[in-house]
């Protein structure tokens, strides 16, 4: 039993006294999250502003809301209409200069090149200091998973929420899968629900209404689809195995499922995990006792490997904006000056 069908429910008996536990640990993360805001909301604390706009592009609810291929599409869209993007993130710890991209830096790298340039710093002031000091030419910074961030300062926060479980189950962490309480939308500058290809309509609008009534706007709406449209005959009617360890296994699931892939096997690591290479040997064995043709993974796990075997198949996905695009590039360009 994980902690996701604990945090959603289910577990019966042992589920219900997890969620317990768990309630009154949260607790413990609203004071640590009221703790960190009070100094900027008395004013004895002020964000630090770079000398370019920074735009964020966070979510309210841990899990996997298709940040990254957001951030390709928005670095995308900026660099066509002339801006020259540098992307900010936290990464895993010291400066840029002192470790290698994560996976996600590594995906946004394979995605868009050496043109846009990374940095990776826990501390995000340093880094954007960093960024701005490697490449003056730098006029607009997406700052990766920001909007806890208080520190650095931004002209806009962008915030995704995932269709299939946009309020993290309606409790903090570790009861649920939120951050923040559903009321901080209010900060937003702009929202998007993400992944809506995988829920009905209705449903859909259910969470945009809501998502309306706490941001003051409709949230623009995206879906992920594959970004290399010739997988779709390679794996429909296929068996496959799966791999993956990314914040969101169902997403990447149902995209399969869409493409008429058959799922006879199935690895769900934790998200960012890295195996040993040795353990594709022993993956490409348990598949091939399941009978799979081959087997599927994502780029971001593709990409924290040097090789993969040749039965891998690697899912390249990406965001698509299918409602309120104009209304959110507008909220884009308002802060670009």
């Amino acid at each position: 039993m994980d902690l996701r069908t604990i945090q959603g429910g289910g577990g019966g008996v042992l589920g219900a006294c997890a969620r317990a536990g768990l309630r009154v640990l949260s607790l413990g993360w609203a004071l640590g999250a009221w703790i960190g805001r009070v100094p900027y909301a008395l004013g004895l604390r002020r964000p630090v502003r770079l000398d370019v706009p920074v735009i964020s592009v966070g979510n309210i609810a841990v899990g996997g809301t298709g940040k990254t291929p957001f951030v390709a599409w928005l670095a995308a869209r900026l660099r066509a209409n002339g801006r020259t993007p540098g992307i900010l993130a936290r990464g895993y710890g010291g400066p840029l200069a002192e470790q290698a991209l994560n996976d996600e830096g590594l995906v946004l790298r394979y995605v868009l090149g050496e043109d846009v340039p990374q940095q990776q710093d826990p501390d995000r002031v340093r880094g954007g200091r960093a960024l701005l000091a490697r490449h003056p030419e730098v006029d607009v910074i997406l700052l990766d998973d920001g909007f806890q961030h208080r520190r650095l300062a931004r002209d806009l926060d962008i915030v995704l929420l995932d269709a299939m479980e946009p309020f993290g189950f309606g409790h903090l962490l570790p009861r649920g899968r939120l951050r923040e309480r559903p009321a901080a939308l209010g900060r937003a500058g702009a929202t998007v629900l993400t992944r809506t290809e995988r829920v009905p309509a209705p449903t859909a609008d259910v969470a945009a209404a809501r998502i309306e009534r706490l941001a003051g706007r409709p949230p623009a709406r995206a879906r992920t689809v594959l970004a290399a449209r010739g997988l779709r005959d390679e794996l429909d009617g296929a068996t496959v195995f799966a791999v993956c360890g990314i914040g969101n296994p169902r997403g990447f699931l149902g995209t399969l499922d869409d493409l008429g892939a058959r799922v006879v096997g199935r690895r769900v690591l934790r998200d960012h995990e890295v195996m040993p290479e040795s353990s594709w040997a022993d993956i490409v064995g348990e598949a091939r006792e399941t009978g799979a043709e081959c087997i599927v993974t994502t780029r971001k796990d593709a990409v924290k490997y040097d090789s993969l075997p040749a039965e891998v198949v690697v899912i390249d996905v990406e965001t698509e904006i299918v409602a309120g695009e104009d209304e959110l590039w507008a909220a884009v360009l308002g802060v670009l000056g």
